[in-house]
């Protein structure tokens, strides 16, 4: 399954970015390959509601589930729509690689 993870920066041990639809990067990790896929946010530099633009690249990258600090209430409903799993990580002292760790041993 492929995950979309809300970054500060392009950097593995970057923090996760509190903010779903104005980080600057999403890692996509791959737990099968176990290769992750770095891409800037699509909407940055939109002002207004991003989250039609970035679900839609998502969805393009095959994204089945998206961590990040927070999510609003519009794109909320585009991932409930588009079956897109939303996971809340209220630490945002966590970083990129923390977050693959646990998700590769979830998957062990």
């Amino acid at each position: 399954m492929k995950t979309a993870i809300a970054a500060q920066n392009s950097g593995s041990e970057t923090l996760i970015d509190k903010h779903f639809g104005k980080c600057s990067h999403f890692h996509i990790y791959d737990d099968i390959s176990h290769v992750t896929e770095i891409i800037d946010n699509p909407a940055q530099g939109i002002k207004g509601c991003k989250g039609n633009v970035i679900v839609d690249v998502l969805i393009s990258k095959n994204v089945k589930r998206v961590i990040a600090g927070d999510f609003g209430t519009k794109v909320q409903q585009l991932l409930n729509q588009n079956q897109i799993q939303m996971i809340i990580h209220p630490d945002t002292r966590v970083t990129i690689s923390e977050i693959i760790e646990l998700l590769n041993h979830k998957n062990n």
